[in-house]
């Protein structure tokens, strides 16, 4: 009656183990281009101008978003000013072991950055196409 309990709970360890290697693997993998990419993602959005931002942006969220959503977006962190630097980004293993099952892999990467009108929380999704980093999401909390 538990050998097939058994077997299953095996079988979730095993997956969660090979999602969590992958995961790892990536990390080590991507993190000081993405750390270049973001450094110089930041330099130009921080110019809070929404054509820097629409350029930068994956296909699938410059499709996702509107001009007006993004004049708002460059609107609301147009305070913080430019950007002067950042702290060692954090890697978040589970998106990286989620984006398995996605068509596009995807990083994503915590961070405290500097800008002229103070100090934020940067968190930052990369999509990697062919070797190549978009920015698919972000966010900037002031703090």
């Amino acid at each position: 009656m538990f050998k097939p309990l058994h077997a299953f709970v095996g079988l979730c360890l095993l997956i969660f183990a090979a999602l969590y290697y992958y995961a790892s693997e990536q990390d080590e993998k991507h993190s000081q281009q993405a750390r270049f990419y973001l450094e110089d993602t930041l330099a130009d959005i921080s110019s809070w101008q929404a054509d820097a931002l629409q350029r930068l942006l994956a296909p699938e969220a410059r499709a996702a978003v509107s001009n007006e959503q993004l004049y708002q977006v460059v609107d609301q962190y147009r305070e913080l000013g430019r950007f002067k630097s950042m702290d060692e980004p954090q890697f978040s293993t589970l998106t990286a072991a989620l984006s398995v099952f996605g068509e596009d892999q995807r990083l994503s990467y915590s961070f405290p950055a500097r800008f002229e009108g103070g100090e934020a929380l940067v968190t930052a999704t990369l999509t990697v196409t062919g070797g190549r980093y978009s920015l698919y999401n972000f966010s900037i909390r002031k703090q």
